[in-house]
């Protein structure tokens, strides 16, 4: 009976062990997703909460779509549309169209001198399931080409450089977002970006702004950029900039380096600082450069401090609300981030590197890699060459030889604009350098680029029941149209663009016509009170600023302003910037007027005494000397 027991007790404490060893992989990776899920999820309720509406509301409402084409109102769409998460993307998409076309009827279009106007932009519309490649109409009645304008045509209009790294940065990015093809033509190639960035190379390994120290997110994004070229055997010459040295290296080596640097200057709390500050950001600027790089955060050695991992210091920042701040100890150079409030910014970065650590993991394209998923076949002979590559002895003999050849022509079988995924290829190229066997991959660089245009793809990681389908307008639309009949404010102006580019794209358009002219009247008008506003509120800074220097002869000006402010409606007054100075200035200016007329009513009355006193003291002496010559005769 003892020995029945015991046996008992003993398989009783010996399956959960035989469980936990047994535990499969996948199962530990799902609870992780899910618990990747759930954060993304709070930093999208966090947000939606911020302006003002319910989680089961469309975070793209009209309040936020005002900022479509704005840095504020571009990142949260790029985080939301690779994570597939249910939105009004069409409502996006309709808007920023208007907004791009409404800029490329100015001189300087999306921006005189940020080659990452295009960028951001272009990335977002990608990750609605737009084609940057022909969106909007410039003022020549011509589709509008975000891509060649923002990266291999800008030289044009300024060096895609003007910014310093992170135009060239961000342009890379965008370029290889869907591996466009660059023509012949181009002002700035491939190469000829790649060839600047890493010109820029500090001599710690990382990369920055300016300075000669290395800056994490900075580095991040250059390692994002670079990554599609990490296996890629070509060789730059360049003059790095810092020093005029002349160099000579591969992606992989600047990457490698940098890489280090990063670890470097990793805390013992697994976070990372930017200008002498922890922060959020940097943190999820390194988690989506190791992501790119096929690297898992959670378990590569270099970084993993004191048994602390990025994850575990991101997690640091994000409040009960659901969403990040962006420092624990207040900025001054960035007030806006309170140490004790979500913030935004800090919030988008994370929800994009919470989002590029699932798609890891979930074994889906990168962050920035806006094609089509890898069927199940490519998937399946890359998964076979990664595993074959790990399988290579750690001391390579010459009895290798063979097997490392034949890993070689598999992995050349690859397409070249798929390799990239193979990411411990760095493994095989050593082995086949230490076996003395000729590289003769193609270098990627220089022949990567499969499309000219096409819309970036939508997966849905978030929920299997995302629906982008078919456009149909109901007649909970033609209610809303109807609702418009009133006087219109800039606060219909968003819903009115997606109304008219729902209808002009719906199946079923031609049963409601009639008002596309009733839409586009309505839209004109809104254009028109829009830049109203605009040039309203140039005028106050242009005619009035600085307010403590106003004088009387800006009395009809302050009228004038004050007419055409008294001319808008509630909501547009208050998009009227300081107006309540313009208040100010106009008392000023009518007790400047009243003092005026209180010192020349002063004067007269003084005169007019004057010349009383002279009027008066004259008969004074007139009456003398009538009297004198009275008395004389």
């Amino acid at each position: 009976m003892n020995k029945r027991f015991a046996k008992t007790v003993l398989l009783l404490l010996i399956l959960p062990l035989m469980l936990l060893l047994n535990f499969p992989k996948v199962n530990a990776q799902k609870t992780i997703k899910d618990d990747i899920l759930h954060d993304i999820e709070q930093i999208i309720h966090w947000k939606k909460s911020s302006v003002g509406i319910t989680e089961d509301e469309p975070l793209f409402n009209s309040s936020f779509l005002n900022n479509a084409g704005d840095a504020s109102g571009d990142w949260y769409p790029i985080g939301i549309g690779r994570i597939g998460y249910p939105d009004d993307y069409d409502g996006y998409l309709a808007v920023i169209e208007n907004e791009i076309s409404k800029r490329y009827r100015t001189e300087s279009k999306l921006h005189e001198s940020k080659a990452t106007e295009w960028h951001r932009i272009s990335l977002a519309i990608l990750a609605m399931g737009g084609d940057p490649t022909s969106i909007g109409i410039d003022k020549n009645g011509q589709p509008i080409n975000l891509i060649a304008d923002g990266t291999y045509y800008r030289g044009k209009d300024a060096p895609i450089g003007l910014q310093g790294i992170n135009g060239l940065t961000w342009g890379l990015i965008t370029l290889d977002s869907m591996l466009y093809r660059v023509p012949n033509d181009a002002v700035d190639n491939r190469n000829d970006i790649i060839t600047e960035i890493m010109a820029r190379q500090l001599d710690d390994g990382g990369f920055a702004l300016s300075g000669e120290v290395t800056d994490t997110d900075i580095t991040g994004m250059v390692i994002q950029a670079l990554a599609p070229y990490y296996n890629s055997e070509e060789s730059y010459q360049y003059k790095q900039i810092n020093t005029e040295n002349e160099v000579n290296k591969t992606v992989r080596e600047v990457i490698d380096e940098a890489l280090a640097s990063l670890s470097k200057v990793q805390l013992e709390n697994g976070g990372f600082t930017s200008m002498e500050m922890e922060n959020t950001e940097s943190i999820a600027q390194v988690i989506v450069a190791l992501t790119e790089l096929g690297i898992d955060p959670l378990t590569d050695e270099r970084f993993i401090k004191n048994g602390e991992n990025m994850i575990n210091a991101l997690k640091t920042y994000q409040m009960e609300d659901g969403g990040f701040i962006h420092s624990h100890v207040y900025d001054e150079e960035n007030p806006d981030s309170l140490p004790d409030e979500s913030n935004s910014m800090a919030s988008e970065q994370a929800l994009y590197a919470l989002i590029s650590l699932y798609r890891f993991y979930n074994e889906n394209r990168t962050l920035y890699d806006f094609r089509e998923e890898l069927n199940k076949e490519q998937k399946e002979k890359i998964d076979y060459i990664k595993q074959s590559i790990e399988g290579l002895p750690s001391k390579i003999t010459n009895n290798d030889r063979d097997n490392v050849s034949q890993l070689f022509e598999l992995y050349k079988k690859i397409p070249l604009y798929e390799r990239r995924y193979v990411f411990n290829y760095y493994k095989l190229s050593d082995a086949m350098k230490e076996l003395d066997i000729e590289n003769d991959s193609e270098f990627i660089a220089s022949f990567v680029g499969e499309i000219e245009s096409g819309k970036g793809t939508i997966t849905p990681l978030f929920t299997k029941e995302f629906n982008h389908g078919p456009v149909i307008f109901t007649e909970v639309d033609i209610e809303y149209i109807e609702k418009l009949q009133g006087n219109l404010s800039t606060e219909h102006y968003v819903e009115v663009v997606k109304l008219l580019d729902k209808l002009n794209s719906s199946e079923n358009k031609r049963e409601f016509e009639q008002y596309i002219p009733i839409l586009q009247e309505k839209k004109e008008k809104l254009e028109i009170l829009n830049a109203e506003i605009e040039t309203l509120n140039k005028d106050i800074i242009d005619n009035l600023f600085p307010f403590d220097q106003i004088s009387k002869k800006d009395r009809q000006t302050i009228r004038e302003i004050i007419e055409r402010y008294e001319q808008l409606g509630e909501y547009d007054k208050a998009k009227i910037i300081n107006y309540e100075d313009v208040e100010k200035a106009k008392a000023q200016v009518d007790s400047l007027i009243r003092a005026q007329y209180i010192t020349i009513a002063v004067v007269i009355s003084i005169l007019i005494g004057i010349v009383v006193f002279i009027i008066r003291n004259k008969n004074r002496k007139n009456r003398k000397l009538q009297k004198m010559y009275r008395n004389v005769d």
